[in-house]
């Protein structure tokens, strides 16, 4: 035989891998989907098989050539989160939006806290607790999407989603100002870290200028030619181009930019808006490649080592409890809605998938010992945080799947409550 023969060639061609592992995760997933399993499990048992876990076909090398797509999926995601955001509705919501916004301080601080308790530097439990302030938008937004969710705490969790991002890209870039002006070979002054913070700063202010340049591009543009709705998606797309690739060329924050421009067009565009329907096949199969790349570089290794593993599940239910601690303040949620909240925000971002770059969720910046426990914490956070936001909008009673489970009774008045 043809030795050119012998060679799979389909291992050749990085595009078939990841075509061939989207193709597994959707086949997976919709099996599982008959079992009243989430869909996104489907992505993470293709992750656990082809990646490192396993055969070892999707690595960081492969993932590398697709970053720039990746990190587009990742921008455009945080684009629906921040269109999600009813900002009127935080404002006026008095205790409701208080207690979200109280408990994602409280997932940082008491994140911090216990990382310190369990031995870690108190420079890297920080970098670690406000990384962890946010909710997993990916893992949120397909479980909302699958199980066709609404009601009052589904809404309050989307807005929950919005804030803790932006909360997060905020605080993070003080810590990492921080941690790169006292880090190995930093001068460690407090003027290089005012330099630091000035840099960090300055690349979430142009973002938001970017953000506003883009969207009163696509609002111009949508007015002085009277676009109808149907053609206003290509201009809108049109424009979340031009905000992904200044913040390309600027180096500035593309994640904090796309917030904004979703923030935008839910908060001052009043027109109609058909983006979503349009591109709703798109979004699901944009979150099942996210998490099949998630689950990929998931080291099932790290759980192996008792310490990792309970120190691990440590923090994910320490974070759980904040943030259901958090919540008792509110009034427009009974208990078992807030334990539903709790269970549904229980999701983490990576640093990678938060600040959108190279990185690939790894940070050199951390010790060996911080570095193995946030590994570790990504692998529960793939294996667990599916289930348990799939659990959580279970509880909340506030879940219809198309074709399957009748309706909760109440359906549509909670869905109305959600947007008093």
């Amino acid at each position: 035989m043809n030795e050119e023969l012998s060679t799979p060639l389909w291992l050749m061609s990085p595009l078939a891998v990841l075509g061939g592992g989207l193709m597994l995760a959707l086949v997976i997933g919709l099996v599982l989907q008959r079992f009243k399993v989430p869909k996104l499990y489907g992505a993470v048992v293709a992750g656990l098989l082809l990646g490192s876990a396993g055969a070892g076909v999707i690595d960081r090398a492969l993932l590398t050539l697709f970053q720039e797509l990746l990190n587009a999926a990742a921008a455009l995601v945080l684009f629906e989160v921040g269109r999600k955001m009813d900002l009127a509705w935080l404002l006026r919501s008095g205790r409701q939006g208080g207690s979200l916004l109280l408990a994602t301080l409280a997932r940082c601080l008491a994140v911090t806290v216990t990382l310190r308790l369990l031995g870690l530097p108190w420079g890297s439990a920080i970098f670690i607790g406000s990384i962890l302030i946010a909710v997993n938008p990916v893992i949120v937004n397909s479980m909302v999407a699958d199980e066709n969710a609404s009601g009052t705490s589904t809404f309050a969790t989307a807005n929950m989603v919005g804030l803790s991002s932006l909360v997060a890209l905020l605080v993070l870039a003080v810590t990492m100002a921080w941690t790169r002006s006292h880090g190995a070979g930093a001068a460690g002054t407090l003027g290089a870290f005012g330099e630091e913070l000035m840099r960090q700063g300055g690349k979430l202010v142009l973002g938001a200028a970017i953000a506003g340049l883009s969207y009163g591009l696509y609002a111009l543009a949508t007015r002085l030619c009277k676009v109808p709705a149907r053609m206003r998606p290509g201009l809108l797309l049109a424009a979340l181009l031009i905000d992904l690739g200044l913040c390309s060329v600027t180096a500035s924050s593309a994640l904090l930019s796309l917030l904004l421009m979703g923030v935008l067009l839910r908060n001052v565009e009043k027109r109609d808006n058909v983006f979503q329907a349009q591109l709703q096949t798109a979004q699901d199969i944009g979150y099942v490649v996210l998490f099949l790349m998630s689950a990929a570089l998931v080291d099932l290794q790290q759980l192996a080592q008792g310490w990792t593993l309970l120190a691990a599940l440590t923090v994910f239910a320490v974070r759980i409890a904040a943030t259901r601690i958090a919540l008792w303040p509110a009034t427009a949620w009974d208990r078992r809605k807030k334990h539903a909240m709790a269970l549904s925000m229980c999701s983490l971002v990576s640093y990678g998938g938060l600040v959108v770059d190279n990185t690939l969720n790894a940070y050199t910046g951390l010790d060996a010992a911080s570095t193995e426990l946030m590994g570790a914490l990504l692998a529960l956070n793939v294996l667990l945080a599916p289930g348990l936001t799939w659990l959580g909008l279970r509880l909340a009673g506030e879940t219809y799947r198309r074709g399957g489970d009748e309706q909760p009774a109440g359906q549509r008045q909670l869905g109305a409550e959600a947007h008093q």
